[in-house]
């Protein structure tokens, strides 16, 4: 059960938090971005003279609370690949920002690639229903495409090629979630619990209207990992990063620091 021996004031502590976010400051949703897009048009030259590598993703599912993105960063350093969480990608699919940077990606390609892609895996009706869908798959298929990446949420895993993703789900009690988020924002447990309610909704919603789920199988995933057994960070992504070798092969994991 929830209590409330946690900090005072939590009313305004939770407020804009955003499932994925812990408390390690990190850069800022548009400068990452705009670092990777600027990174990218330089090796335009580079990458039109050699074949295309098509690397291997790592994919996140979460239950909320469960650290997903802090886990995804250890990640991300020890392999040399770059974490895509749900704010990044919120911000490409919004269409004030993504109509530069994805007509740029999809000039690389043939026309209307991604589309075909996409049609093929759901229908032609799911995109007409959601504009964001289809902002949201041509969003993640565009990262996919131009190099090694780490997605958080947003059911990455259910439209990539399976055959080049590791797909790792994190769980643990709601005790565990509960403590996690109050510390984090120092709010009592009691605002914790009540707040993450509101997010299992949200994103019940979201996987219902997006993919038609109601919740994440584990034969969906490569691994499943409880939090409540296995609570330091830096241990499940040293497990997941030799898991995804084993998978994958070290050498097909593209230039990463692998530390």
């Amino acid at each position: 059960m929830a209590n409330s021996k946690s900090s005072k004031g939590g009313g305004k502590a939770d407020k804009g938090y955003i499932p994925g976010m812990y408390k390690k400051e990190r850069p800022k949703v548009y400068e990452t971005v705009e670092k990777a897009f600027h990174e990218w048009e330089k090796s335009r030259e580079i990458r039109a003279k050699q074949p295309k590598k098509k690397f291997p993703m790592v994919c996140f599912s979460r239950k909320i609370g469960a650290g997903a993105l802090e886990i995804a960063d250890i990640v991300g350093k020890k392999i040399g690949y770059r974490v895509i969480d749900r704010e990044m990608l919120e911000h490409l699919t919004d269409r004030k920002h993504q109509s530069r940077i994805l007509d740029a990606l999809d000039s690389e390609r043939c026309p209307g690639a991604i589309e075909d892609v996409i049609s093929m895996i759901f229908g032609q009706k799911t995109f007409a229903q959601s504009e964001y869908s289809h902002l949201l798959f041509k969003t993640i298929f565009s990262i996919a495409d131009i190099g090694p990446a780490i997605f958080v949420g947003r059911g990455a895993h259910l439209i990539l090629p399976r055959d080049r993703v590791f797909a790792v789900r994190l769980i643990c009690s709601n005790e565990f979630r509960i403590k996690k988020i109050a510390e984090m924002l120092k709010i009592s447990e009691n605002t914790a619990s009540l707040r993450l309610n509101h997010l299992d909704i949200d994103q019940k919603n979201f996987y219902s209207r997006i993919y038609d789920q109601k919740d994440a199988s584990p034969y969906e995933f490569d691994m499943v990992i409880n939090r409540d057994y296995i609570q330091d960070a830096h241990q499940i992504a040293e497990i997941i990063k030799t898991a995804l070798i084993q998978k994958f092969g070290m050498v097909n994991l593209g230039a990463g620091s692998m530390s």
